[in-house]
């Protein structure tokens, strides 16, 4: 049986419809974090703005981690060199890159979102959606930090459609200054304190497809 990324069983291609889904929510709105970013290279007036990040693996500071997403290697390579990988497989021609990071961000995701159905039918593509959903959780954790002093207890991605049918898959957090209520930090749905049961059953559900088929993946 193959599964998808998410553990979900797959009947043709290795990318499922809510993992194409999510995908594309992310392919969106990287390049508006790419552009959100900018203001976070410059130096904060007052008290630094270190610590906002709240990453599992946390090491640099917020500094860092918007120099590491802007340049060489970032937000905009990963978009590009995915580009680059799926039209090679497909014995295309190589993407002509101009214009301003901004230009390019936008347009190599405007590229791998009309190319989804290829990418969710392409060997690589648990490995594209991997890079890319981790690409646009530290992003977020940046750009829309839900507290300067509490980390937060991270939950799973936010399984809210948006109005184009694509789920938003945004880093969903839970904070001791909020009891009542999880709110995720981009598309702003609230999840009240009756509903975490249901969410927490998803998202628990999710977690566990996700680390068998890493498991599988180890294995293979």
């Amino acid at each position: 049986m193959t599964t998808c990324l998410c553990r979900a069983e797959l009947h043709d291609g290795y990318l499922c419809a809510r993992c194409r889904s999510a995908t594309a929510g992310r392919l969106r709105r990287l390049p508006v974090l790419y552009r959100l970013l900018q203001p976070e290279l410059q130096p904060a007036a007052g008290a630094p703005s270190y610590g906002r990040v709240r990453l599992a693996e946390a090491p640099m500071p917020a500094m860092g981690l918007v120099l590491s997403l802007r340049g060489p290697g970032g937000i905009v390579s990963v978009l590009e060199d995915w580009w680059s990988a799926m039209q090679a497989s497909r014995s295309g021609s190589a993407p002509v890159i101009t214009g301003t990071y901004d230009e390019r961000a936008i347009r190599a995701a405007k590229q791998l979102t009309f190319h989804l159905d290829y990418l969710a039918d392409w060997d690589q593509g648990p490995q594209f959606a991997r890079e890319i959903r981790s690409l646009d959780e530290t992003a977020m954790d940046i750009v829309c930090p839900h507290d300067t002093l509490e980390r937060g207890t991270l939950l799973g991605p936010c399984p809210a459609e948006n109005v184009d049918g694509t789920v938003c898959g945004a880093t969903l957090r839970h904070y001791r200054s909020s009891m009542r209520q999880v709110t995720c930090p981009w598309c702003s749905s609230v999840y009240p304190m009756h509903s975490w049961a249901r969410l927490k059953a998803w998202i628990d559900h999710d977690r566990d497809r996700e680390e068998h088929a890493l498991d599988d993946q180890d294995a293979a």
